[in-house]
């Protein structure tokens, strides 16, 4: 069974990467994989309609939202208040970056105390709401639903493929393991961020582009 979340279908691996996994196996290693690759980008890649997001007001002209992808802002409500669309733009879809025209964004948080307070520490309060739609139709989603036509930048469907042949050609040894040799008994091992495992070069290079900068 396809997951929504799939960035590629058995049908489009190469068929010595099919040949070389069990055919239950499969759904298992192509939706862990296209997670793999949605956690190195930064966010979901999967198409998300009507997503509400709370955002943190700094006081200038940039909102940043938590989510990538954003391709279309619906409505903005800034403490209970409906900003004119006019009156915002996407400034970046990959950073999920919106800009001001004209008014700049509220400041969100604490105060100085005194009479002429002055901001302190911005926040998320939830004065400042953003409904859009953000990722893409991925070919998983499009197995569910057939009349969606998938949008996923190719890059993104060769970096799944990437990591899936990888995950394949690593079986029956661990996981991060990138090399071994008989004499000694040695072995290395490749480490992402954070300890994660990493995922193949190759895929980094595709995905690099849709990455999102923290």
């Amino acid at each position: 069974m396809p997951s929504l979340v799939d960035l590629v279908t058995a049908a489009q691996l190469p068929s010595s990467v099919r040949d070389a996994v069990e055919t239950e196996r499969m759904p298992l290693l192509i939706t862990a994989a296209s997670e793999a690759v949605a956690a190195h980008v930064g966010y979901p890649l999967h198409q998300r309609l009507g997503v509400v997001e709370s955002a943190v007001g700094r006081g200038g002209f940039y909102l940043w939202l938590r989510s990538g992808a954003v391709r279309q802002v619906q409505r903005v409500e800034v403490r209970g208040e409906m900003r004119a669309p006019g009156t915002y733009a996407v400034d970046s879809m990959v950073h999920g970056r919106l800009v001001a025209r004209g008014q700049p964004w509220p400041f969100t948080g604490t105060w100085t105390a005194g009479i002429a307070s002055t901001p302190l520490d911005a926040q998320d309060t939830g004065e400042v709401l953003v409904t859009f739609d953000a990722g893409w139709v991925t070919p998983g989603q499009h197995a569910l639903d057939a009349s969606l036509t998938v949008d996923l930048p190719a890059a993104l469907q060769l970096a799944a493929v990437e990591v899936v042949t990888a995950a394949i050609s690593r079986d029956g040894r661990p996981g991060d393991m990138t090399g071994e040799s008989i004499g000694d008994t040695s072995a290395s091992y490749a480490v992402g961020e954070g300890g994660r495992v990493a995922l193949p070069a190759s895929a980094r290079e595709l995905a690099a582009p849709y990455r999102r900068r923290k």
